[in-house]
């Protein structure tokens, strides 16, 4: 943004200025001031994250990177599932790469393109089938490969689990942000973003109206949940060209 865009911005808008100067400024640092000395953290829960990969080559790198360095440790609690949906583009390469750093915290999958519906459906079924990830795993998250997430992120959910011990807990919702990469800049701007303005809270399934969940990327799910919806064959209606996260949700 050039500087006459800047002074014209904080005339117009001087609130919302100064706003996303500080998110600017404010979230990059805190997370590289956390990754300095980082504490790794052993969870009460173990973790699977299944990514369906299209031509994401350019953003794999902070992907992973932020899942690896993860304040709850990675190696003993979380567990990748990338499924390559037929990508063209050096997706495979970086991923296999991750891979032989991490053998037993990353899965590579390749099937032919059929969207991310069936990708997910896919890494789900090696989750609940494969006899080298079958029943290890809690909670599984849909993190996408072209996003990435604050250090603290699985730490928190995982705090809040080992905190709220209750099995009747289904889904776990959490906050979206917006990264603009052309200008470096953070935006807390997400529609449904009122959600979590307030303290931590558990709801019924019965009084989720104005709390909807649209996102399966920002969402952590039970696994025990999804084995025993038997109704819903695939789980992800590969039918639905999009908005198949809210209908599975």
């Amino acid at each position: 943004m050039s500087l006459q865009k800047k002074i014209n911005k904080l005339k117009r808008e001087p609130k919302l200025f100064f706003k996303d100067m500080f998110l600017k400024r404010y979230i990059p640092l805190k997370n590289k001031l956390k990754s300095i000395t980082p504490k790794k953290r052993y969870g009460y829960c173990k973790y699977a994250i299944v990514s369906a990969v299209y031509n994401v080559e350019k953003y794999l790198d902070d992907y992973f990177k932020s899942i690896i360095n993860q304040r709850l440790d990675f190696k003993n609690n979380i567990h990748i599932i990338c499924v390559d949906d037929g990508s063209s583009d050096n997706s495979a390469k970086i991923i296999k790469h991750y891979q032989k750093k991490y053998p037993k915290n990353i899965t590579y999958i390749y099937k032919e393109n059929g969207g991310q519906a069936s990708a997910r459906n896919l890494g789900l079924k090696l989750l609940q089938e494969d006899p080298n990830l079958k029943d290890k795993f809690t909670w599984v998250t849909f993190t996408d490969p072209d996003d990435f997430v604050d250090i603290d992120y699985f730490y928190e959910v995982d705090k809040f689990l080992a905190k709220n011990r209750d099995d009747s807990i289904s889904m776990i919702a959490c906050n979206l942000i917006f990264y603009f990469e052309k200008h470096e800049a953070y935006k807390d701007t997400h529609p449904l973003k009122f959600k979590f303005q307030e303290n931590i809270t558990i709801l019924p399934n019965s009084n989720l109206n104005k709390n909807i969940q649209l996102s399966a990327a920002t969402a952590f799910v039970n696994l025990n949940t999804i084995k025993n919806t038997k109704q819903i064959k695939p789980i992800f209606n590969e039918e639905i060209v999009n908005f198949e996260d809210g209908y599975f949700l």
